[in-house]
Parts: C-alpha cells; sequence; structure tokens
C-alpha cells in the first residue's frame, strides 16, 4: 500500500531544453494513470512544438535565401539592361552621325553624275574628296564592327537589349530610322523588366529589317542603272575623241596644204580655221578630261558596288542568323519570365503557410498554457483525491480484517459441503465413464466388423456374377451400419443428457453453496445485532442523494470507547447509514449490508 506524506508538499520540478523539458513527477503519483497519460500527453506536445519550430525556422532560412538570390539576380539583370542601353545610345548616335556623312556624299555624286558636262575643276575635286572620305568611313565602319562583334561574344546575352545591341553593332550601316526603332524597343523594355518581349515587337522588328532589304534591293538597281548610264557615256565620249582626232588631222592636213600654196587669202582664211579648230580641240580635250575622270569614278562606283554586294549576302546572313537568336532569346525570356512568375507564386505561397504555422504555434502555446493551467488543477484534484483515499483505506483495513474472520468461517463451511457434494459426483462420473467404456468398445467392434466386410468387398470385387450378391450384402451392411450410426447418435445424446444433468448438478451445488454461505451470515449477523444493540425507534431521514462515503472510524469503533463518554460521542457523531436505492436509515453499518443484500436481490 502507499503511504503518502500528507506534511510533504509535491515538487514538481520542471527544466528547460537541456534537460528535454521533463517533469519529475513524486513517488506519490508515479504509478496512477491519468498522472502519466498526463505526463505522455505534455511531452508530445514539446515535440511537436520543437519540429514545427524547426520546420519554420528552416523554411524562413530557405525564404531569405531565396529572397537574397532573386535581389542579387534582378541587380545583376539592371545592370546587364544599362550596359546596354549606353551601348545602343552611343552606336544609334554613331550611326546616326555616320548616316549623315553618307547621305551628303550620295546627293553630291548624284548631282556630278547628272551634270557632269558643266562641272568644273575644283567641283571635281571636292568630288573625289568625299569619295576618299566615304571610302575612310566605311574602314572605320568596318573595325567598329569586328570590335563590337568581339564584344558580343565576350559578353552572354541576358535579355533582349543585349540582342538589340549585337544587332545595331552589326548593322551599323542601316538607315537612322531602324537604329532609332531599336533604342525604342530597348527602352520599352528596360521600362518593362519583369514583362517579357511581345510577339509584335518581334513582328515590328522583322518588318523593318524587311522593308530595310527592300530599301538595299532599290539602291542596288539604282546603282546598277547608273552604272549602265555611265558606260553608255564613255562609249559616246570615245566614239566623239576618235571622231576629233580624224577632224584635227584633217585640219592638220589642211594647214599644211594651206602653207604650200602660199596663199594670202587662204592662209588668212585657214588662220581662222585654225583658230577656230584650236578652240575646239581645247573643248573637246575638256571633253576628254571629264570623259576620264568619269570612267575613273564609274571603276570606283564599281568596286563600291560589288563591295555593297558583299556586304548585302553577310548582312542576309546576319539577318537569318539574328532572326534565329532573337526568336530563341524570345523563347529564353519568356521562360525566364514563366519562372519568375512559378517563383513569386511559391514565394506568396510560403509566405502564406508561414503565417499559417505562426498562428498555429500562436494557438498551439495558448493551448499549452490552458494545459498548464488544467494540469495544476488536475494536480489539486488529484491531492484531495489521495488523502480521501487514505482516510477510507484505514478504513478500509479495519474492515477487511473482520471479513478475514468471516471468510475462515465460511471456508471451513465450504470445505464441509464441498466433500459430500464430491463423493456424490465422484460416483455418478464413475458410473458415466463405466459405460461410455462399454459403448466405446462395442463402437470399435462395429468398426473392425465394418472393415472386414470392406476387405471381402475388395477381393470379390473381381467376380461380376457375385454383384448382385455384393449389392445385397452392401445393401445389408449398410442398413447395419445406419442402424450402428442412429445407436452412436442416440449414446451422444445420452452423453449430452448426462453432461447437462452434471452441469445443472454442478450449478445447483454452486448455488446451495451460496445460499448457504448468505444464510449463515446472514445469521451471524442479525444474532450479533440482536445481542449488542437494543430496539431504538427508527429515524427516518429527508430523501438526499445517492450517498457513497463510507462510515466515520467513530461509528465502526463503538465498542471501544468509554462508558462515561458514550453519550457524548453519540450525540456529537451519528452515522448516517442510508440505503442508497430505497433510501432506508439503518441503525448500524450489519444492518446496512443485510438489508442491501436483500434490496438488490
Amino acid at each position: 500500500m502507499v503511504q503518502p506524506q500528507p506534511d510533504g508538499p509535491m515538487q514538481w520540478d520542471i527544466s528547460g531544453e537541456e534537460s528535454g523539458g521533463a517533469l519529475r513527477v513524486p513517488p506519490e503519483l508515479a504509478a496512477n494513470e491519468v498522472v502519466t497519460r498526463l505526463l505522455g500527453d505534455n511531452q508530445q506536445l514539446r515535440e511537436a512544438l520543437r519540429r514545427s519550430n524547426l520546420a519554420l525556422r528552416q523554411r524562413c532560412e530557405e525564404m531569405e535565401g531565396w529572397q537574397r538570390k532573386t535581389r542579387e539576380d534582378r541587380e545583376f539583370l539592371s545592370c546587364r539592361f544599362q550596359e546596354a542601353r549606353a551601348l545602343v545610345e552611343r552606336l544609334a548616335q554613331e550611326n546616326h552621325s555616320l548616316q549623315g556623312l553618307v547621305k551628303g556624299p550620295g546627293s553630291s555624286s548624284s548631282y556630278c553624275c547628272s551634270s557632269s558636262q558643266t562641272e568644273d575643276p575644283q567641283g571635281r575635286s571636292v568630288r573625289n574628296g568625299l569619295l576618299d572620305g566615304l571610302q575612310t568611313l566605311e574602314q572605320r565602319e568596318r573595325k567598329r564592327v569586328e570590335e563590337t562583334d568581339q564584344h558580343t561574344k565576350t559578353t552572354p546575352p541576358h535579355s533582349g537589349t543585349s540582342v538589340c545591341s549585337s544587332m545595331s553593332s552589326i548593322l551599323p550601316s542601316f538607315p537612322i530610322s531602324f537604329s532609332e526603332v531599336a533604342g525604342k524597343l530597348i527602352g520599352r523594355e528596360i521600362g518593362q523588366l519583369s514583362l517579357p518581349m511581345p510577339v509584335e515587337g518581334a513582328n515590328e522588328f522583322l518588318q523593318l529589317l524587311k522593308s530595310h532589304k527592300e530599301k538595299l534591293e532599290e539602291g542596288m538597281r539604282e546603282l546598277r542603272k547608273k552604272n549602265e548610264e555611265l558606260e553608255r557615256e564613255r562609249d559616246e565620249g570615245e566614239k566623239e575623241r576618235e571622231r576629233m582626232r580624224r577632224c584635227i588631222e584633217q585640219l592638220r592636213t589642211k594647214l599644211a596644204q594651206a602653207q604650200a600654196s602660199n596663199a594670202t587669202d587662204e592662209v588668212v582664211q585657214h588662220r581662222s580655221e585654225a583658230q577656230h579648230s584650236s578652240d575646239w580641240y581645247r573643248d573637246l580635250e575638256e571633253k576628254l578630261d571629264h570623259l576620264q575622270k568619269s570612267s575613273a569614278q564609274r571603276d570606283r562606283t564599281e568596286a563600291l558596288l560589288k563591295q555593297k554586294d558583299k556586304d548585302y549576302a553577310q548582312m542576309a546572313k546576319d539577318c537569318e542568323a539574328l532572326k534565329a537568336q532573337a526568336t530563341s532569346l524570345l523563347g529564353e525570356l519568356n521562360e525566364r519570365q514563366s519562372c519568375l512568375e512559378k517563383s513569386e507564386h511559391e514565394r506568396i505561397i510560403l509566405e502564406e503557410k508561414l503565417c499559417s504555422k505562426i498562428k498555429t504555434l500562436q494557438v498551439a502555446e495558448r493551448e499549452l498554457e490552458q494545459q498548464k493551467k488544467q494540469h495544476n488543477v488536475a494536480k489539486d484534484k488529484l491531492l484531495l483525491q489521495t488523502q480521501s483515499l487514505e482516510q477510507a483505506l484505514k478504513t478500509e483495513r479495519h474492515v477487511v480484517t473482520e471479513e478475514k474472520k468471516k471468510l475462515t468461517q465460511l471456508q471451513h463451511a465450504y470445505t464441509c459441503l464441498f466433500r459430500d457434494y464430491d463423493s456424490k459426483l465422484k460416483a455418478e462420473g464413475g458410473d458415466l465413464c463405466s459405460r461410455l467404456e462399454e459403448a466405446e468398445r462395442a463402437l470399435a467392434l462395429k468398426q473392425d466388423l465394418i472393415d472386414k466386410l470392406k476387405e471381402e468387398v475388395e477381393q470379390q470385387k473381381g467376380s461380376l456374377e457375385t454383384v448382385p450378391v455384393l449389392t445385397a450384402q452392401a445393401e445389408i451392411y449398410k442398413a447395419d451400419f445406419l442402424a450402428e450410426r442412429e445407436a452412436r447418435e442416440k449414446l451422444n445424446q445420452k452423453k449430452e443428457e448426462l453432461q447437462d444433468q452434471l452441469n445443472q448438478a454442478v450449478a445447483e451445488i454452486d448455488r446451495l453453496k451460496q445460499e448457504a454461505t448468505s444464510r449463515v451470515r446472514m445469521e451471524q449477523m442479525k444474532l450479533r445485532h440482536l445481542e449488542e444493540f437494543p430496539a431504538r425507534p427508527p429515524h427516518i431521514p429527508p430523501p438526499q442523494a445517492f450517498n457513497t462515503v463510507p462510515p466515520a472510524p467513530s461509528f465502526r469503533n463503538q465498542g471501544l470507547i468509554p462508558v462515561g463518554d458514550q453519550g457524548v460521542t453519540g450525540a456529537e457523531e451519528l452515522p448516517d447509514l442510508c440505503c442508497p436505492k430505497c433510501q432506508y436509515q439503518a441503525p448500524d453499518m450489519d444492518t446496512l449490508q443485510i438489508h442491501v443484500m436483500d434490496c438488490i436481490q
């Protein structure tokens, strides 16, 4: 039995995280199921809170790392966008300035071609200087294209801005409209960092490329036409020069004839003709110089035309490559945008989960506090229960000693009755066993007979003539077997009836034993009650609720109180002995027990 200490306070040692948050229960409540269950629930709650805290901490660290990574990616992309924008603006300015220079020589060359017959030597020198300047500008453009190609190879493209910058660097001789459109597209993409390049922008870019290609083809056709016109003019100049040579030879012959004739009139006339022919010859020389210069210019334009053809072929290849690269970069940019949207969606989901986890953690903390309060209340209740149980235990010990004495008396009477019933049961059981053995012997004999008959049947199967006889014998054996089966069934029924009789006899013996014990106990209680207590008027108490409080020790030990103090104690502590079923007020505990047993039965 547990012997609690009434004055010793219960000490609960709640340790921190190092000791695992375990509760040290005093030994008085160590074996209590309620306390162990509460401690187990408390430990499970602590473990769940620890796991949830670890999971939330890990998720927070992952979120911080993801945010840091996205911030770095955004900074890197913004830097690359700014660099690309600056590069595109610089190239656009250079392209604008160079195209201004290209438009000036083109107009002057067309003007020179149209007014080649009335141009002076100073205009021709200016035109030649402009053509030389155009060649030097083209060389500079080629050098810059090579530098931009190296730059685009060393810097990987991260967005649509790098694509546009590479396009503007590779195609520096495009018209200014193309560079302006590319700059607009780049500005639009830089303003919308989080949006992918729309399909309309790509279509617009392709349309610009097609329009520029058409313009180049028109320029090529115009240059071819101009080349044909220059060839025609050259042929006409050569014909005119031949014709002038023939005229000069004729004039020289005429002049020689005039000198030989020594005629004054003819000399004057020939001088006038010679003067006129010299003027005409001077004009012809000037035309010849102009034609020579125009032929040189035609050669240069042919070289430029060939170079333009090469540049056009290279430009077409570059355009195809740029189209493929633009489409691939558009797909990559769309994939990056979809990944970014997915990551944003995951971040929102994780933030929602984090908020829900924080709310659940707060709810769990509040529940834990409530459970702690409930545990404290349960602890107080358990303390009160232990004290009441200690008092009840002391009273029950005294009752147990008295019941042990009664038990010894009942055991003696039970042994006497058991001997009588045991002897009767042994006699009946021996008779039944003998009958059962005889039935088993008869069954064994019948089984041997059946086995012998089966052997005979197997021996006589070979003869077909004895089949009807054997069938008749089989029917006879079958009838015998059925009779034997019926006999066995009857025997089994008799066995079952005997077993039922035996069980009924045992039950009757047990009932008689219980009745004898109860009668003996009741007789003893009545005799003791009549001897110890005189008759007194009954006390009918008012109706009350079901009373399960055990009697006070003072009432149970009234025989031990001195005679002089009986009146005082009786007046002070009168026990409330009431039947819980019919509210019968008994004078003492024995009478109450007898009444309760009768009332329950």
